[in-house]
């Protein structure tokens, strides 16, 4: 029986999301959840200082 490598992709990333109380795009650490992102709990806007909880990821920097 063989073994596979698997190569493992990293918990987080950077990404751009969208604030919508101030209704910018701010960077933001993004967790992968099964096929899809999600900002990582807990984090606040850089401009407005509200909950990214509820933003919506916008683009993933994924280097390829």
């Amino acid at each position: 029986m063989q073994t596979v490598n698997k190569i493992k992709s990293p918990a987080e990333y950077k990404g751009l999301v969208y604030c919508p109380i101030c209704t910018h795009h701010v960077e933001a650490v993004v967790v992968p959840v099964k096929r899809f992102a999600q900002v990582k709990p807990g984090q606040k806007c850089a401009r407005c200082s509200s909950s990214l909880d509820a933003g919506v990821v916008v683009r993933l920097d994924v280097a390829a």
